[in-house]
């Protein structure tokens, strides 16, 4: 019972982080010489909540967050932030550009450099008033109205797996 109540409260949690993504950079390549990363960006949409995971050899390569002038000139003294796990991830929690860059030798001036553009979450769309008027009225009831359903829905979607377990 106590595993059942666990599993429960476990997934009840899942709605408020289903939205995220866990972006591998370098997909199957990882973190290192030899991969273009601004055309690996190119197609990626970034929010605010995703994280961005770097897979490398530990101590072959390091990421370094820095600011937009130092990672155009390879800069690894202006740093605020050196990571060096070789599974290293970081959650996208402010909206706007993100540069990090390899600080080992010569790997940023040979391209092992990335850059991301960071959105604002996503929000759901507000539900339709249903008054028909200018939709000033109610919103944030029908807001939450929708989303209240939508995780009792998912609610009842797990207790019903809980139990049938």
């Amino acid at each position: 019972m106590a595993l059942k109540l666990a599993l429960f409260i476990a997934m009840a949690t899942v709605p408020a982080i289903v939205g995220a993504t866990d972006f591998i950079v370098g997909d199957e390549d990882g973190w290192k010489l030899g991969v273009n990363y601004t055309e690996w960006a190119e197609d990626k949409d970034f929010r605010v909540g995703d994280r961005i995971v770097f897979n490398y050899v530990k101590g072959k390569h390091n990421v370094l967050s820095v600011s937009g002038p130092a990672f155009h000139s390879c800069n690894k003294t202006a740093s605020s932030q050196l990571l060096t796990t070789g599974n290293d991830k970081i959650e996208l929690t402010k909206a706007g550009r993100k540069w990090y860059i390899c600080a080992i030798g010569d790997h940023c001036d040979k391209g092992m450099k990335l850059f991301i553009d960071v959105d604002e979450a996503e929000v759901p769309a507000p539900a339709p008033s249903p008054t028909g008027g200018n939709g000033n009225s109610g919103n944030s009831a029908n807001i939450i109205a929708s989303f209240t359903c939508s995780y009792l829905v998912g609610l009842a979607a797990i207790w019903a797996m809980v139990i049938m377990f």
